[in-house]
């Protein structure tokens, strides 16, 4: 994914936690064909779009709503979700399949 002038690639979301570790080793700066977002909350690590907060017991599934700002994550991943649709409807404007 990385290259030695940036990143190789492009329709890329990059997401990150806000208390995740591996939040700046990660695109900060959002642009249209690689979009970034940081999910704020408490307990807000890495994973979170997918997996929603830590807890306990574990869940692998997750659930949004052990974070400190379910909010905040339930709105990253509505993002997640546009972004995806937009750049769809662009194949299909080409005609242009990328599976």
């Amino acid at each position: 994914m990385f290259s030695s002038n940036g990143y190789a690639g492009s329709k890329i979301i990059f997401t990150n936690g806000s208390q995740d570790p591996w939040r700046h080793a990660s695109k900060q700066i959002s642009s249209p064909d690689m979009p970034s977002y940081v999910i704020t909350c408490h307990n807000c690590g890495h994973g979170t779009d997918m997996r929603g907060c830590p807890q306990s017991p574990l869940s692998i599934e997750g659930n949004a709503q052990n974070c400190s700002s379910p909010d905040a994550v339930h709105k990253v991943r509505q993002h997640i979700i546009e972004n995806i649709d937009l750049w769809l409807s662009q194949c299909k404007e080409t005609g242009r399949s990328y599976m």
